[in-house]
């Protein structure tokens, strides 16, 4: 019976992310220039994962956003009773010289991945 525990907590799956654009008011730590995406995570409740944006054009900044703070590049987060979190992800372009576009992929730390949706800025 501890096996069968032991196979079913090892072949969890793993933590899925959802990417849409927002819609909702903006978080007090967000910047109005950027292109901003909502981004659901759900997973093993009250677990630890990083978050990573990869695949971001040079001159540009991927952050991750909740009320209270904006991380550059990737976010360590512990995942509430629910399972479930939500993030205010932006694509900043940062330099005149960048590339118009950027988009990117966000990792999680247990094999999980999306690909974020170009955004353009002038």
């Amino acid at each position: 019976m501890i096996a069968i525990a032991l196979l079913l907590a090892l072949a969890q799956a793993p933590t899925e992310l959802s990417i849409q654009p927002w819609t909702g008011t903006d978080f007090q730590t967000t910047t109005t220039t950027a292109a901003k995406y909502r981004l659901e995570v759900d997973g093993k409740p009250n677990a630890t994962v990083r978050l990573r944006a990869l695949h971001v054009e040079n001159g540009w900044l991927a952050a991750f956003c909740t009320p209270k703070l904006c991380s550059p590049h990737e976010i360590d987060v512990q995942l509430p009773h629910s399972g479930s979190a939500v993030f205010q992800f932006e694509l900043i372009r940062e330099s005149l010289h960048a590339p118009k576009h950027s988009g990117a992929t966000i990792s999680v730390s247990d094999g999980g991945s999306i690909s974020v949706p170009a955004a353009f800025r002038e």
